[in-house]
C-alpha cells in the first residue's frame, strides 16, 4: 500500500508539464525533509534526478563557511546496480540518496553496497515519512529525527528502517521505565544508522536520562562511558544541538542535563534569541550558574521587538543576556569587563531608594555631593541601618547629595553585592553569585521596577512557581 507521500509524488509526476512535475515532486520531498528537522535550511537546485548535481543542499547552524551541509539526490530507485555507480562516484561528500518510487523494498545487494560506503545514506521518501510521523515531543525522539538528515548513514529501507522507527517511537518511554532491552535496541539502531558523533551524542543524553530515572550508569545498555553527568566538553558539544530542537518542556530533563553547567558553557554558544529551550535550561539551573556581575541597560528596540513580551534569555556576542521588558542585562564572569562602562546611570537621592533598601542589609554606601564624596562602611554585623542614622547623614550632606553606590547583604546569606548607580551595574563582592539575584537587584534598585514587574520576573525564573528560588523565604519580597 502506498504511503501518502508516494501518492503525492505519483500525482506530481503524472502532470503534462515536465517543469511542473519536477517542481511539485521537489516540493513534496522538501516538505518531508523539513518535518524531520524543522531547523534544516533547504536549498533546491535547478536540476532533477541528475547524475552528479544534487536536487537539494541541506545546511544547519549559523552563518559562515564552516556550517555543516549535505547534498541530497533524488532517485527513482536506490536499488543496485545503478546506486552502486552513484555511491562510487559521489561518496566523498557523504550525500543522501532518496528513492521517490512508491513501495520501496529492501534489497540485499543495495544494502551490501551501502556498507561499502557507510558515510552515505540510502533511504526512501516513504521511509522518511513514516519516521517523521512519530510526533512525540520528547528529547530523544527529536534528537533521533533531526539527526537522520545530517548524520544518517547506511541502508535505511525495510527492516533497518523499522528498527530506527522503533527507536524513535519507544526510546523515551523505555528510558522512563528503565527497559534495558528496548533501550539497547535503540542504541544499536543509532550506532548502525547514525555517524559516530551523532550516535554517541544521543547515547550520552540517554544515559543522563537513564540515571535521572534511578538507573545505574554502569548498567546503561551499550555505553562506552559510565559517567552519570555530562562533562564540560560534552556539554559544549551537545548543548547547541539540544537548544536547536523544538520546545522540550520537561524540566527534569534540563535539570539533569545541567548538573555541571556554568556561565562559560552558555557564553560559548552561538548567538541564540527567543528560545524556550534556552529559557528552561538556564532557569532550572539557576542555583548552579553564577556570575561576577551584570550590566543593566535600557533597551533600544528595533521595529519588530516586543518589549511587552515575557522575559527571555539569549546569547549575543559570547555573552549571556536577559531581556526583561525595557531592561537588558548582560552577565559577565569577570568584573573588569564592565568596570569601564560608558553607559551612565542615574544616581538617586537617599529618600528615593530608602524603602527599597529596607529589604536588605546595608554594608556600605557612597554618597556624592558638589565638591566631595563620602564612603561609609559598617563596622558591626548589624549593618549601617542599625548603627547609623542614614537619613540624618543624607540631610547633612545637603540637598544635592546623591547615592553613587551601595553594598548590600543578600538576605540570610554571607554574600555581599554592590549596586553601582553611576555605572548601572550590579556586582558580587567576593565569590560569584546567582544570575537571578543580580538581575533582581538590578530591576529593584537600578530600574526601580514596580512590584508587578518584580513578581513577573520571579515567576519567570521560577517557571511559574515550580522551581524553589523564591519559595524558601530567603529572597526579598516585592511590596
Amino acid at each position: 500500500m502506498l504511503q501518502e507521500i508516494d501518492t503525492q509524488i505519483q500525482d506530481a509526476l503524472h502532470q503534462a508539464s515536465p517543469e511542473a512535475a519536477m517542481r511539485d515532486v521537489k516540493h513534496v520531498v522538501a516538505r518531508e525533509l523539513q518535518s524531520l528537522d524543522p531547523k534544516t535550511e533547504i536549498k533546491t537546485t535547478d536540476y532533477f534526478n541528475h547524475t552528479f548535481i544534487p536536487d537539494f543542499v541541506l545546511s544547519w547552524g549559523g552563518a559562515g563557511d564552516h556550517r555543516p551541509t549535505r547534498d541530497v539526490y533524488l532517485r527513482f530507485s536506490v536499488d543496485a546496480p545503478l546506486i552502486k555507480r552513484d555511491l562510487q562516484s559521489l561518496h566523498e561528500e557523504s550525500p543522501a540518496f532518496i528513492s521517490i518510487a512508491g513501495g520501496a523494498r529492501a534489497s540485499a545487494e543495495s544494502e551490501f553496497a551501502a556498507h561499502e560506503y557507510d558515510n552515505c545514506l540510502l533511504s526512501s521518501a516513504s521511509t522518511l515519512e513514516s519516521i517523521s510521523n512519530e510526533n512525540s515531543p520528547t528529547p530523544v525522539t527529536q534528537m533521533l529525527k533531526s539527526s537522520l538528515l545530517q548524520g544518517g548513514k547506511g541502508y535505511l529501507v525495510g527492516e533497518a528502517a523499522a528498527g530506527v522507527q522503533r527507536a524513535v517511537s519507544r526510546a523515551d518511554g523505555a528510558l522512563s521505565q528503565l527497559d534495558e532491552i528496548e533501550v539497547e535496541a535503540s542504541v544499536r539502531a543509532m550506532k548502525e544508522h547514525l555517524s559516530q558523533s551523532f550516535a554517541s551524542r544521543i547515547a550520552r543524553v540517554m544515559q543522563v536520562m537513564w540515571v535521572s530515572q534511578g538507573g545505574d550508569a554502569q548498567r546503561f545498555p551499550g555505553a562506552s562511558r559510565t559517567a552519570a553527568s555530562l562533562s564540560s566538553e560534552e556539554l559544549n558539544q551537545i548543548l547547541p544541538f539540544l537548544l536547536s530542537l523544538e520546545d522540550v518542556t520537561n524540566l527534569e530533563f534540563w535539570r539533569n542535563l545541567g548538573e555541571n553547567l556554568t556561565l562559560d558553557h552558555l557564553q560559548q554558544l552561538e548567538n541564540r534569541r527567543i528560545s524556550r529551550n534556552l529559557d528552561l535550561l538556564v532557569n532550572v539551573n539557576l542555583d548552579r550558574i553564577n556570575a561576577r556581575g551584570v550590566a543593566v541597560d535600557r533597551l533600544h528596540p528595533d521595529l519588530f521587538d516586543d518589549l511587552s513580551g515575557p522575559p527571555c534569555w539569549e546569547v549575543l556576542d559570547s555573552q549571556l543576556n536577559l531581556r526583561c521588558g525595557e531592561t537588558g542585562f548582560r552577565f559577565v564572569d569577570d568584573r573588569r569587563k564592565i568596570s569601564h562602562r560608558t553607559e551612565m546611570g542615574i544616581a538617586p537621592r537617599w529618600y528615593e531608594i530608602e524603602r527599597r533598601l529596607d529589604r536588605y542589609g546595608i554594608e556600605g554606601i557612597e554618597f556624592t555631593s558638589p565638591g566631595s564624596k563620602t564612603h561609609i562602611r559598617s563596622s558591626t554585623s548589624e549593618g549601617l541601618r542599625e548603627s547609623m542614622d542614614m537619613q540624618a547623614l543624607s540631610e547633612a550632606l545637603g540637598e544635592m547629595a546623591r547615592v553613587i553606590s551601595v553594598e548590600l547583604r543578600w538576605p540570610r546569606s554571607r554574600q555581599n553585592v554592590e549596586i553601582d548607580f553611576d555605572r548601572s551595574a550590579v556586582e558580587s563582592v567576593g565569590s560569584a553569585i546567582g544570575l537571578h539575584i543580580l538581575a533582581y537587584l538590578g530591576l529593584d534598585l537600578l530600574r526601580q521596577s514596580s512590584s508587578h514587574a518584580l513578581e513577573g520576573f520571579q515567576r519567570f525564573v521560577s517557571e511559574g512557581g515550580r522551581l524553589p528560588w523564591w519559595q524558601d523565604g530567603t529572597e526579598p519580597v516585592a511590596e
